[in-house]
């Protein structure tokens, strides 16, 4: 059995793998990414925000949302993504209604201008799973959303091509007097999955210091009306990957 023998997270102590007696086999439980490491407690979290009003003139690839890693001694890694959108002003010319997300490498600078920041210090553990896990080392600076425009002012490199992409059917419908609206008020586009880390072959995203992600429609927006876009983030924050 000393073959067997495995540390446990974070001390010098020993302890016997588990074997099962009838059929010999060993005992492997699975688990979330283990966020305790050499004495320190990280965590996972989840987020979710809304865009405020989005004018009806985002052009192709811009940037609607982002969540940038900035720690040095630890990693974040990406487990979940989703993304939605919701019309307030009737769109009355269809079109092609899609997201995608794009990593970003030598993002020191945040974006600044026409954004909103998650701040995940705003109470002790905020958005953590599991009581036992500590703060998001992103701190006040959680992930961003757009205002009304696209958010800008950053300094980053944006991969060519996206990860992971996702669109939604542009559904018909008509008003009260017979005329067609593409997009009318109160139509959304349900909540997708656009990325996530199911199988033990695939590799999640792992964000080191200066690197990010960020949402962009593939194609341009529609060229009337207003609506606003919805992300969910999903992460655990490892000291070891």
């Amino acid at each position: 059995m000393a073959g067997l023998l495995t540390k446990i997270m974070g001390t010098k102590e020993t302890q016997v793998l588990e074997v099962d007696p009838t059929f010999l086999a060993a005992r492997v439980a699975m688990r979330p990414l283990e966020y305790v490491a050499n004495g320190r407690i990280l965590g996972h979290y989840a987020v979710e925000h809304r865009s405020g009003e989005l004018a009806a003139t985002i052009g192709a690839l811009g940037h609607l949302a982002s969540l940038r890693w900035s720690d040095s001694t630890a990693f974040c890694v990406l487990t979940r993504i989703k993304v939605g959108y919701s019309i307030s002003a009737a769109v009355t010319t269809a079109v092609q209604m899609n997201m995608r997300a794009v990593l970003a490498r030598g993002f020191s600078v945040d974006f600044s201008t026409a954004r909103t920041l998650s701040n995940l210090a705003a109470v002790p553990k905020a958005n953590a799973m599991r009581s036992s896990m500590n703060g998001s080392l992103m701190g006040v600076n959680g992930p961003a959303i757009s205002t009304t425009t696209v958010m800008s002012s950053q300094t980053l490199t944006a991969d060519t091509d996206g990860f992971a992409f996702t669109n939604w059917p542009a559904l018909l419908g008509t008003n009260g007097t017979g005329t067609a609206v593409a997009l009318p008020v109160g139509m959304a586009g349900e909540m997708q999955t656009l990325y996530e880390c199911t199988s033990p072959y695939q590799h999640p995203i792992v964000l080191s210091q200066n690197e990010g992600v960020i949402i962009q429609p593939i194609t341009a927006g529609p060229a009337s009306g207003t609506f606003a876009i919805y992300v969910q983030w999903e992460w655990a924050e490892v000291e070891v990957f």
